[in-house]
Order: C-alpha cells, then sequence, then structure tokens
C-alpha cells in the first residue's frame, strides 16, 4: 500500500520541470498584482457631463410636475357639467329676454328639459331676472354655458319696474310689496335664527325663510353673505335688500374633522363631489393626518375659489 501511494505521488523530472515553471509563472503574476499599483495609476472618471444630464432631466421633470399642478388648481372641477366645446355645440344662441322666453323658445335654444324646469320653477314661484347676472345663478346653467349665451340675454324693462325707477323720491324699493309695512331692518344671526327671526326681516316672507333653513341645514351655517345668492330663487334684488340685517358668526358652523372623515361623509356637504372627497381620503391615507388648511390647498382639484368656500367647513383634530 505504501508502495502504490509513493507511486502516485512521485515524478518524473519532466513533470518536476513543469511544476517549477507553473510556479515561477504564478508567483510572477502575483507580484506584478501587489505592486502594479505603484507603477501603473488609473484616471479617475470624470462625471461632470453625466451630473449634468441628470440635472437637466431633473429640472425638466420639476418643470412638467409645475407646470400639471398649476393647470390643476386653475381647472375649475365640473364633472356634471359640459365644458366649453360641448356647450358650443349644444347650444344654438340668439337675442332673448329670459323673463319671456317659452319652453319651445328654450328648446331651440339648446337648453335641456331638466335646466328648463328650474328656469320655470324659478319664475313661477313669482322670481324674475332684473340683469344677466341673475341667469348666470340658476344652478342649473354651467359658467361656460352662460359665458356663450351672456352677449345674447336682453332683458326688457317691464312697466311696474320702470315706475319704480321714475319715482326716486320714494323710499320704496323692489320687493317692499312683498314684506308687510310693520317690518323693520333688524338684524338677526343667520345660522342661529329659525323661520319666526327669519320673517322678521324686510324682504323675507314664509317660503324664502324655509328655503334659507333648507339651505343651511345642507351646508352646515353660513360663513360669507355671498352665499345667501346660492339660495334657490334668491336674486340680487333681494340680497341687496336683505344681506345687512344678518350676521354671519363662523363659530356656529357645522364642522367636518377630514382627518377621520370617510368619502361619503365629505360628498354631504353641497360643496364637495366625489372626486374632490376621494382625493381629500388619498392624500390622508399616503401622506397621514391633515395638520392644516394649507395642506388641502395643494390638492390638486383644490382650487382657489372652492378652497375658500369650503375650508371652513374643516376641522382638524
Amino acid at each position: 500500500m505504501w508502495q502504490a501511494l509513493k507511486d502516485f505521488f512521485s515524478f518524473s523530472r519532466k513533470d518536476l520541470r513543469g511544476i517549477y515553471v507553473l510556479l515561477v509563472i504564478l508567483s510572477l503574476l502575483l507580484l506584478f498584482r501587489i505592486f502594479s499599483p505603484f507603477y501603473f495609476t488609473n484616471p479617475e472618471p470624470d462625471f461632470t457631463e453625466f451630473d449634468r444630464m441628470v440635472l437637466a432631466l431633473e429640472k425638466a421633470e420639476r418643470a412638467v410636475r409645475e407646470k400639471e399642478m398649476a393647470e390643476a388648481k386653475a381647472a375649475v372641477p365640473a364633472f356634471n357639467r359640459p365644458d366649453r366645446e360641448i356647450a358650443e355645440i349644444k347650444l344654438n344662441p340668439f337675442p332673448f329676454d329670459p323673463n319671456q322666453m317659452t319652453e319651445e323658445s328654450w328648446l331651440k335654444l339648446g337648453l335641456n328639459m331638466r335646466q328648463i324646469r328650474n328656469i320655470q320653477n324659478f319664475t313661477g314661484s313669482g322670481g324674475s331676472f332684473r340683469k344677466p347676472e341673475d341667469f348666470k345663478r340658476m344652478y342649473s346653467i354651467s359658467d361656460e354655458e352662460y359665458s356663450i349665451l351672456e352677449p345674447f340675454i336682453v332683458i326688457a324693462e317691464s312697466e311696474k319696474y320702470s315706475e319704480k325707477k321714475e319715482y326716486k323720491k320714494s323710499a320704496y324699493k323692489p320687493y317692499d310689496s312683498l314684506a308687510p309695512p310693520a317690518k323693520s331692518n333688524i338684524i338677526v344671526n343667520i345660522n342661529t335664527a329659525d323661520s319666526v327671526e327669519l320673517i322678521k326681516v324686510r324682504g323675507i316672507g314664509p317660503v324664502f325663510a324655509r328655503r334659507i333653513l333648507k339651505y343651511r341645514e345642507l351646508l352646515g351655517g353660513f360663513h360669507s353673505p355671498g352665499q345667501l345668492l346660492e339660495v334657490y330663487g334668491l336674486d340680487s334684488a333681494r340680497y341687496e335688500m336683505i344681506v345687512n340685517s344678518f350676521i354671519f358668526d363662523q363659530s356656529s358652523l357645522r364642522t367636518i374633522d377630514v382627518n377621520t372623515a370617510e368619502v361619503k361623509d365629505l360628498t354631504a356637504h353641497p360643496y364637495i363631489d366625489f372626486y374632490l372627497a376621494k382625493s381629500i381620503v388619498d392624500q390622508r391615507v399616503k401622506k397621514g393626518v391633515y395638520q392644516s388648511d394649507a395642506e388641502l390647498y395643494a390638492i390638486p382639484l383644490m382650487h382657489d375659489a372652492l378652497y375658500q368656500k369650503v375650508v371652513p367647513y374643516f376641522k382638524f383634530n
């Protein structure tokens, strides 16, 4: 056995010569690897051009994002209203007096039956259009539609209204006949007043008192005078008559906790549609609780006008 092992590990002279040559080559390679850094230096790679390209790309991406955010903030979300191109196709404008239009005339103008019924309900309840801006306040007429129709609105001055204008020395004003003579210009808190207190205001009868209370309940209270123009049927003439009789106390508003409210809770408010509500909830889930109203302003769908109207109804707990 030992002899077999000895024969296995024994080398011929030719084999030994090959082994020695291989060891010398390996030694030389090892020495070259050890000492080569002292004699050969690799130049540092120049990333200047690459860094410049990366910075340019980041700048371009940032500019695109800022432009998209600016366009989103400037855009008024009107998901259920036609945009201007659709409105231009739909409408067939011609000079018209909204106080004298029939259902057939409205259809020729291009309005749909829902819009016509809304206008007829307004005029049927005693409302009238005194100036083109009153037509804009019909909630079924979109801003795009009004901008197209406004140059064609021609409101004829009624004889009754002309007599009122000529009677300048009198203290008589539009809608005086709607209010009992005993009424005086009192001041009431619009967010706490009941119907009995509201009808004491000159220019408000039982019908408008009910409408104001109904809309106040939907909103959670009024925070600014301009919201009165959103009450169904309340035009600019009546608004000017009653606005100074109200106090708008924001401390009595019914608020929504924006950090716990779900989509269905937010859409219950008339100013918040499904898309805005979903954006508010999604941002909260993604970035955490809202600390202030400034974070809501960053939501793309929250344009300036909507932000001013809706933010008083939010609280941040």
